[in-house]
């Protein structure tokens, strides 16, 4: 069906969602104005997105468009846009979005979260410290060995690291999980047991390291847990390590 461009301009700034014909589930939710929600059926990038659609297609059905809000400032476009993604999710059998929206800093976040946030304490070093930063893979309700895996590997380090007695790991500036450091390896070279990882065999970690080791013991992590690490790295520093050593 050709859609007259008043129609689309009649919407202003809008929030919309591709729907599947064959289970009413959303598949993918954006924001845009004009003619902007029917882009994506003309995109050949590969993505889920566009893998989900090429299936319907397969099938001689049709992506259903829906507006879901209109005539909204451009600010509660994103922010609508960002909740709705948060509400239903990224991932197999549910929004074929890649990222969870541009341009809101607020979002679906558990209270515990916002609380640990509010009033975070400087980190103070009592021990040697690694820091690494996990802001690209970070998410609330990991458990404890889930952080762990993506805590351990894999990074560009030198000798210092033989001398770390603990690792830190750091999400948006604050200390998320402790670990002790057992014993380095090569990148690759020990299974990931707990959030199982495809990205440590590529070539470019041939010269990096990461850690076995377990968490530790609570009144270790009692010093470091939610602190505030963001003094320790320069603001547009984006080397995702550092070393704290005891003041």
């Amino acid at each position: 069906m050709d859609i007259h461009p008043t129609v689309w301009s009649s919407l202003g700034h809008y929030v919309y969602a591709y729907v599947d014909p064959r289970n009413e589930a959303i598949r993918y939710i954006g924001k845009g104005t004009g003619a902007r929600a029917v882009a994506h059926l003309e995109d050949r990038n590969r993505s889920p997105k566009t893998e989900w659609i090429q299936e319907l297609r397969e099938m001689n059905i049709q992506p259903r468009i829906d507006i879901l809000a209109r005539n909204l400032s451009e600010r509660q476009a994103l922010r609508l846009e960002r909740t709705l993604i948060d509400a239903i999710g990224i991932g197999e059998h549910r929004l074929t979005n890649k990222v969870r929206g541009h341009g809101v800093k607020t979002g679906r976040e558990p209270i515990e979260e916002i609380a640990v946030k509010m009033n975070p304490e400087p980190l103070i070093g009592h021990h040697r410290l690694l820091v690494v930063k996990l802001n690209k893979h970070f998410r609330p309700g990991l458990d404890p060995m889930q952080l762990y895996d993506l805590a351990r590997g894999v990074w560009t380090l030198g000798s210092a690291r033989n001398d770390v007695e603990y690792v830190l790991a750091l999400a948006h500036g604050l200390v998320r999980g402790v670990y002790c450091v057992e014993k380095w390896h090569p990148a690759g070279t020990t299974p990931y047991l707990h959030l199982p990882r495809d990205d440590v065999d590529d070539e470019e970690f041939a010269h990096r390291w990461e850690f076995v080791g377990a968490p530790a013991p609570p009144e270790v992590a009692e010093l470091y847990l939610h602190k505030d690490a963001s003094r320790w790295f320069k603001r547009g520093n984006a080397n995702p390590i550092g070393y704290v050593f005891p003041e």
